[in-house]
């Protein structure tokens, strides 16, 4: 049945949606954005913001996630259901910590109802560990995406019920953002205090990277390929660690997202995802509820050549 939930029954299932339809290679590809301001100087997709109206929206019950969504994107709003069921199951499984967010899949129209700052296409933490995420890609999202990846859309293949290509492919990059967002939710619920905003960022792509290793490890090297795209729009000024926060604009973020993205591999390269985890927690428990750059480095020594390769600063105490 159209728009139904997929059946899990195995953690290495293949999440709908995310990367499921889209080859390794990503050529220049999409429309080029429109004359005027640059998308890429809009704001990141930072902060927590007040959750939309949801008088006109349906609802779609879950175990760990229930979802709102626009009607006539049923299809849509089970798919990110979906994914972030199995995400919440695999936390929950590792760390004893359950992430419950309410998921509202909205349309363009009702995005900007909400009035959310971030342009449409990018999803939005809201409420209280809930978010609000893009219903549809569009011609606007595919102008967008092809200037912030440079012409670089991934290309997603088969049968589409309704849009194209190209907007299919917008909606697999808020993917990669909503799996990230998922992981977001997990280093908060941890309830870590972090040394360096630029230090949780890390440790959310380290939960991050390690739910994608548990779930579908077969799609990380298209998930590389896709964080490389991101950091294509680099800007001077953003060179150092300590630049990461929530000011950036959406271009810097995103470069920043790509580093932080490499320096997680590393880590999960030679760590097995739950014990990576768990033992974000474990450091911090040990450094009386704090994780700090030195515990990093200690623990995992690849982050070492990271930062000091990446960034020109990385912090005072890790630049003596």
């Amino acid at each position: 049945m159209l728009g139904a939930p997929m059946a899990i029954s195995k953690p290495n299932v293949l999440i709908a949606g995310l990367c499921a339809a889209f080859l390794l290679e990503i050529p220049v590809a999409g429309q080029a954005a429109p004359g005027g301001e640059d998308p890429g100087s809009g704001p990141a997709p930072t902060g927590t913001h007040a959750p939309p109206g949801a008088f006109h929206l349906l609802r779609l019950a879950g175990g760990a996630a229930e979802v709102r969504y626009t009607p006539g994107s049923l299809d849509r709003a089970a798919n990110v259901q979906n994914r972030l069921e199995i995400t919440a199951r695999t936390y929950r499984k590792w760390v004893k910590v359950n992430i419950n967010p309410l998921v509202y899949v909205l349309s363009r129209e009702g995005w900007q109802d909400a009035g959310y700052p971030a342009a449409f296409g990018l999803p939005l933490r809201v409420g209280d560990g809930d978010l609000a995420v893009p219903a549809l890609g569009d011609p606007e999202t595919v102008a967008l995406w092809t200037d912030l990846l440079e012409g670089n859309l991934p290309i997603v293949e088969g049968f589409l019920f309704r849009g194209t290509h190209q907007e299919a492919a917008t909606m697999v990059l808020a993917d990669v953002l909503i799996q990230r967002a998922a992981g977001e939710l997990l280093i908060d619920e941890l309830g870590i205090d972090y040394e360096e905003d630029w230090v949780r960022e890390l440790a959310v792509h380290i939960a991050t990277q390690a739910a994608m290793n548990r779930i579908e490890a077969g799609r990380v090297p298209v998930l590389d390929a896709l964080y490389h795209s991101m950091s294509s729009r680099y800007a001077r000024g953003t060179q150092s660690a300590r630049d990461f926060d929530a000011d950036l604009d959406l271009a810097d973020w995103l470069w920043f997202q790509a580093q932080f993205h490499r320096g997680a591999r590393l880590v999960l390269d030679k760590a097995d995802a739950k014990d990576a985890v768990q033992a974000l927690r474990g450091m911090a428990k040990k450094g009386g509820g704090q994780l700090t750059i030195e515990m990093l480095l200690r623990k995992w020594e690849p982050l070492q050549d990271w930062l000091h390769g990446t960034f020109t600063t990385v912090s005072q105490r890790a630049s003596r």
